[in-house]
């Protein structure tokens, strides 16, 4: 998986990404077929709202620099 540039830090460092991928595997191993796929579709959908925010964000601050307001930080 590629990693996001524009996405936010999220505090977890490298080693704690790497448990709780594997925690989440051990979790999720039970689930059948279908359950699985369905926890997937929510989590994707949940990616593509995030990225739709971050979107909506940039083309507003586009849209403001536009008119000579700068909100850089």
């Amino acid at each position: 998986m590629q990693p996001d540039h524009n996405a936010l830090p999220t505090g977890l460092s490298d080693k704690a990404m790497e448990t709780l991928k594997r925690q989440l595997v051990d979790l999720v191993e039970p689930l059948s077929d279908h359950q699985l796929l369905d926890l997937a579709d929510g989590i994707h959908e949940m990616l593509r709202q995030r990225r739709i925010v971050r979107q909506h964000h940039a083309e507003r601050m586009s849209e403001r620099a536009r008119h000579g307001v700068d909100f850089r930080v």
